[in-house]
């Protein structure tokens, strides 16, 4: 149930190219330490994206190397084809997976075929503002799972406070009719009398949230985020989705070496 708890939230926390401290954005995503390989696991806790779901909270882990242009882990592999750190533009391209769900972790999937998890290869575009990065993107399934494709555009502010260096962001993301349909669309044959026909259409996520990077040592970080997203209509008015609104927030450790 954990890869079902954050399908669309966990599109705030996906980000670590310029930064505070040791914090960092590249490819719209949040590192420190670069140039290290890590480890890491925490607790991550969120409302309910399907109605009646089983879980909530789950554990997570994450591991994977953190280079100047080559970016590997558990959440995804980019790469920087163009520009560096000290440039105002960069131009990356990335592979990501968006979870699936089984029919069984909620009470509105029940005897609903699993949804399976799909693959998006996408570019990036980090552009340098002031002290922050706007960071855009756009995806497409090569995976013929869904079919379509996402757009995101999202501000990041990394800034460092004594003790920490902490990221606040905001932006939107968008998700093609096909996305929508597929894990939020109920099918004729699929419909009940407390689940009524949906057919998707293209919807967008407004989103904001922060990450905070806290030093313990030269290698341990302590970690804690959280988002919220609010959804259009076009995905929230899903009988399979329990709110229009949606949070996550997480709480973990990693270690680079």
């Amino acid at each position: 149930m954990k890869k079902l708890c954050f399908a669309i939230s966990a599109v705030l926390l996906s980000s670590h190219a310029f930064a505070a401290d040791n914090t960092y954005i590249r490819n719209g995503n949040i590192y420190s330490h670069q140039g290290k390989f890590f480890a890491g696991a925490g607790v991550a806790t969120g409302s309910e994206l399907y109605k009646g779901q089983d879980n909530t909270t789950g554990v997570y882990f994450n591991g994977g190397y953190h280079g100047e242009d080559f970016n590997a882990d558990l959440a995804g592999i980019n790469y920087r084809f163009l520009g560096d750190n000290n440039s105002k533009i960069n131009f990356s391209v990335f592979a990501v997976g968006n979870p699936g769900f089984d029919a069984k972790d909620a009470d509105v999937l029940a005897g609903m075929k699993d949804r399976k998890v799909s693959g998006d290869l996408g570019l990036n575009v980090d552009i340098r503002l002031g002290n922050g990065t706007l960071s855009t993107k756009f995806q497409h399934d090569v995976t013929d799972v869904y079919g379509g494709y996402q757009a995101d555009i999202t501000y990041y502010l990394p800034m460092n406070i004594g003790f920490a260096d902490i990221v606040p962001y905001a932006g939107v993301h968008y998700f093609s009719q096909d996305y929508v349909d597929y894990y939020t669309g109920v099918s004729k044959a699929d419909a009940t009398t407390k689940r009524p026909e949906f057919k998707g259409k293209d919807a967008f996520t407004y989103q904001a949230g922060y990450v905070m990077v806290v030093p313990i040592t030269d290698h341990l970080d302590i970690t804690q985020a959280a988002g919220y997203s609010h959804l259009t209509s076009e995905i929230a008015d899903s009988p399979l989705v329990d709110s229009k609104n949606q949070w996550i927030t997480t709480l973990g450790v990693s270690y680079s070496f």
